[in-house]
């Protein structure tokens, strides 16, 4: 058989099987053909790079993120971040890069997604603790928030879709604002990097809705434009 038709079956083959994950790409893809993300922040770095399947990033710009600082190993085969001892690394491009896995492992995040079509790993890193209570709503996505730390009903509530922020949400009620109530120093996107607000809506809900039944407002800053939230099915 040709060899230049055997080498097209493969790939055919290869694609069947699964070829849209992180492997099918080539383990020297260009940096400005790969995107790391974490919650819609460009980790910035020629350094990012895939090898053997994987997607590794640059610590120190992953870590000042989070304003945190990460410890090079002196045998120089570890890192110490954010309490955790990451042994996933290469050093590639002059900078000491990780498995993105452990290093989002180290911040607790929530997920790590793959789009093969952008080239593009997206960190979903929310605030520690922060869990999913609710499923998607249309043209808004799944609520998230932590239970245990009493920000409910007030917030911060998190939008997330397909393993993406889409918005940070607080509901106020009405009486609040009547009797000149202050809502000073709210949690939000304290520790975890946050993109730019698109656009705000601010919402009255005259009879409340299940989660805060009373009059209320709620806010949304939405990190994503009108178009694409009414695509949130």
């Amino acid at each position: 058989m040709n060899k230049n038709i055997m080498m097209l079956l493969l790939v055919i083959c290869f694609t069947l099987i699964g070829g849209s994950t992180v492997g099918a790409h080539s383990d020297h893809a260009k940096p400005q053909d790969l995107s790391v993300l974490v919650n819609g922040v460009q980790v910035q770095s020629g350094a990012n790079h895939i090898w053997e399947g994987k997607i590794y990033a640059s610590v120190a710009q992953f870590a000042e993120l989070f304003d945190l600082n990460a410890t090079v190993g002196k045998d120089y085969q570890s890192v110490e971040f954010n309490g955790k001892t990451i042994t996933d690394i290469r050093r590639h491009e002059g900078e000491m890069t990780a498995w993105v896995r452990e290093l989002a492992d180290a911040v607790h995040a929530q997920s790590v997604t793959w789009d093969s079509t952008e080239n593009e790993v997206y960190v979903l890193a929310l605030p520690k603790g922060t869990v999913q209570i609710t499923p998607v709503v249309p043209a808004m996505g799944e609520h998230w928030s932590n239970p245990q730390a009493g920000d409910l009903p007030i917030g911060p509530i998190y939008g997330v879709y397909n393993g993406r922020l889409v918005f940070l949400e607080y509901m106020i009620a009405q009486e609040d604002f009547t009797k000149g109530k202050n809502h000073a120093n709210l949690a939000g996107m304290k520790g975890v990097p946050s993109p730019a607000v698109v656009q705000i809506d601010v919402e009255f809900q005259a009879t409340g809705h299940e989660g805060f039944e009373v009059p209320h407002y709620d806010i949304h800053a939405y990190f994503i434009s009108e178009e694409e939230q009414q695509k949130i099915k």
